[in-house]
């Protein structure tokens, strides 16, 4: 019993890291595509970089505090420059590309018949 005890408390531990490290990778893309969505003058890229800090803002765990996102974001902050933000970025935007794909492959496939042509009015006289 012990032994099953610890080992559900060693998986409680293993899932909390893998947690807390996609945490402070979704508060780095938050961080980042913030900044660009305020930053950016291309339009298409303003839209981009602000759907981004609506799909990263989604992904904040309900249970953390003010305090404990504050020092996250503060944290990673810390993290990025003006050389590897840029960088960051594409990565923050490919990751959302990745589950529109996904989310678009679950979509029946529409047949692809070609439309019959237009009848064409008779000619008056």
């Amino acid at each position: 019993m012990k032994t099953l005890n610890v080992a559900f408390a060693v998986a409680l531990l293993a899932t909390g890291g893998a947690a807390t490290a996609q945490t402070a990778s979704d508060a780095q893309c938050l961080v980042v595509s913030n900044a660009f969505a305020s930053q950016v003058k291309e339009p298409q890229a303003q839209k981009v970089a602000e759907a981004s800090v609506y799909f990263y803002l989604g992904r904040v765990a309900n249970s953390m505090t003010a305090p404990q996102l504050k020092a996250l974001l503060d944290a990673q902050a810390k993290t990025l420059t003006n050389q590897n933000a840029p960088g960051v970025m594409n990565n923050c935007a490919a990751a959302i590309q990745t589950k529109v794909n996904l989310l678009q492959s679950l979509a029946p496939k529409q047949a692809t018949t070609p439309k019959p042509a237009a009848a064409k009015p008779a000619p008056t006289r």
